[in-house]
């Protein structure tokens, strides 16, 4: 009871720290379905059990919770309407649906694979997928300090959630661990919360079209000196300036283009090419950045220059390979390459 106790007085907090600041984000709306699943695990045992099917559902659903976490903090540009959507979507819905009428516990039938064994089978999935986008993103984002603190952030959640699903799925815990694994994950998170609280769920870039300026993203005179806020603003524009020539001049063109080699190009210091990126032209990471330049490069040569390989368009705007052309510019255009030359000669005979 004490370490439930402990859990419970360490969810509290978050659950209203996360209502009171990030309610109007969908990823603070998800966090607090997190922090909901999570109280169900650590008091399940204290349900009565003809009402404890309440909490295994939401026990069940925080794998798929977790992954769309990962997708709409790390993700460029989430796709929830996928293959991995499906099998998170199943993952919790089957179990719930399957609950009334086949015992996870009977023997093998078609029932149980279909209703319990494949949906623990894709909540494993859907973890690992998520962490996947932890691994190979957290490093694009522009802002060092959210970065890190998105990091540190998912890692806890992830790990906990992760340890409770094999737990719970292979019967490897006693009562006292879900104590341990909530208590211990909710306070870490509630101090990487404090502490960090700018970074972590704030999503630059992602609900505003690119180029567009991100929200507070001007420091007002009465929070900083005016005479600092001048300076700040005019070197933040020359930065511009000098980055909008180097793009204009087809440096984005570059083959495995990275933020040292512009930096190294521009003279600007990386910090502030973060800003220039992140504040003035609205993109979340580098890449993004990068890819609208590249994709617009070769939107235009696609419609202007029918008989040329999109194998050679690729190559000439900077991509390495066709793949990662392809997969860049349906991101962008949602389309294919050959498919929007496609539209565009069809529009032009019309």
């Amino acid at each position: 009871m004490l370490l439930t106790g402990f859990g419970l007085g360490c969810l509290l907090p978050l659950f209203v720290i996360t209502l009171r600041d990030f309610r109007h984000l969908l990823v603070g709306q998800l966090f607090l379905l997190v922090i909901v699943g999570s109280a169900a695990f650590l008091v399940d045992p204290l349900i009565p059990i003809e009402w404890r099917w309440i909490t295994s559902d939401l026990q069940t659903v925080l794998p798929a919770l977790f992954w769309l976490l990962c997708q709409l903090i790390f993700a460029p540009r989430p796709r929830l309407k996928s293959v991995w959507g499906a099998m998170a979507l199943y993952s919790f819905l089957a179990p719930a649906l399957a609950r009334p009428f086949v015992e996870p516990s009977s023997a093998w039938t078609p029932a149980v694979f279909f209703g319990w064994r494949l949906g623990q089978f894709f909540e494993y999935v859907v973890l690992l997928h998520g962490l996947s986008f932890v691994i190979r993103y957290w490093r694009n984002d522009l802002v060092e300090a959210r970065r890190k603190a998105r990091l540190a952030f998912l890692l806890i959640v992830g790990s906990a959630v992760g340890v409770a699903t094999v737990s719970l799925n292979f019967g490897l815990y006693h009562e006292y661990i879900r104590g341990i694994i909530t208590g211990l994950a909710a306070f870490a998170t509630l101090i990487c919360l404090v502490t960090a609280r700018e970074g972590i769920m704030d999503l630059v870039g992602s609900d505003r079209p690119a180029g567009s300026p991100p929200p507070q993203s001007r420091p007002t005179p009465e929070t900083e000196p005016q005479e600092t806020h001048a300076a700040h603003f005019a070197q933040q524009e020359q930065d511009a300036a000098m980055l909008g020539r180097t793009m204009a001049a087809g440096f984005y063109r570059t083959e495995k283009l990275t933020l040292k080699k512009l930096s190294e190009t521009t003279e600007i210091p990386e910090y502030r090419l973060r800003k220039v990126i992140n504040q003035a032209l609205g993109y979340r990471n580098f890449n993004d950045y990068i890819n609208q330049l590249r994709v617009a490069d070769a939107a235009e040569r696609l419609r202007n220059e029918p008989d040329t390989p999109v194998l050679n368009i690729s190559l000439d705007v900077g991509y390495r390979t066709l793949s990662s052309f392809n997969r860049a510019f349906r991101d962008i255009q949602n389309t294919t390459p050959t498919e929007f030359r496609q539209q565009c000669l069809g529009a032009d005979i019309s």
